[in-house]
C-alpha cells in the first residue's frame, strides 16, 4: 500500500499522493482520516498514526487541471498492456512502442500516434503504416482525457474503493 486519495474538503478527489505525504498532511492537522489500514503492517510508530487508504483536506483548494505525463508506462496502461494489433497481453518487458504513422516519416511522438505493440508485429508492421502492412489497429490512440480516472483505474488494489469517490464528484 503506498499510495492514498487525496480529497478536497467537500469530497471531491484532487489526486493520488503517496503514503508519506499523506501522513504528513494528517501529523500537520490539514487532513483527516476517510479509512485508514488498521493492522499492525501499516501502522507509524509517529503520534500512532495508521497508513491512510483515503483522507480529506481540512480547507478548501482549487482544483488543479492536470494533464497525464507523456511516458512509455503510462501508454502501456493506457493500452491495457495489449499489442494493438494482435490483441494479445505482455508483461511490459515484452511490449514496445509504436509509431503508428512511422518516424522515419517524422511521425511524431504524441498520444495519437504511438501505440502498444508486441515485438513481433512491430517488425511485421517495420517501417509502414497499419495500411501498408496490412495491419489494422485494435483501438485508435488517443490522449486519456481525465488525469484522475486514468491513475484511480491504474490502482489495482484500491480501484473499486476509490471510483465512488471519484463518482460522486462527476
Amino acid at each position: 500500500m503506498n499510495k492514498v486519495l487525496l480529497l478536497n474538503s467537500d469530497c471531491e478527489p484532487l489526486h493520488i499522493t503517496s503514503w508519506k505525504r499523506a501522513v504528513v498532511l494528517l501529523i500537520k492537522g490539514k487532513a483527516e482520516y476517510i479509512e485508514k489500514l488498521e493492522d499492525v503492517e501499516n501502522y507509524i510508530k509517529i503520534d500512532e498514526y495508521y497508513i491512510p487508504k483515503t483522507i480529506k483536506l481540512t480547507y478548501d483548494v482549487a482544483v488543479p487541471n492536470l494533464e497525464l505525463p507523456f511516458s512509455r508506462e503510462n501508454i502501456f496502461v493506457r493500452d491495457e498492456h495489449t499489442c494493438q494489433y494482435c490483441g494479445r497481453k505482455f508483461p511490459s518487458s515484452e511490449l514496445t512502442l509504436d509509431h503508428v504513422y512511422p518516424k522515419s516519416r517524422l511521425g511524431p511522438d504524441i498520444w495519437e500516434n504511438i501505440a502498444t505493440c508486441c515485438k513481433e508485429c512491430n517488425q511485421k508492421k517495420a517501417d509502414r503504416t497499419p495500411k501498408e502492412a496490412g495491419m489494422k489497429l485494435i483501438k485508435r490512440p488517443s490522449r486519456p482525457d481525465d488525469y484522475l480516472l486514468f491513475e484511480i483505474s491504474n490502482s489495482k488494489e484500491n480501484r473499486e474503493y476509490w471510483e465512488k469517490f471519484y463518482k460522486k464528484a462527476s
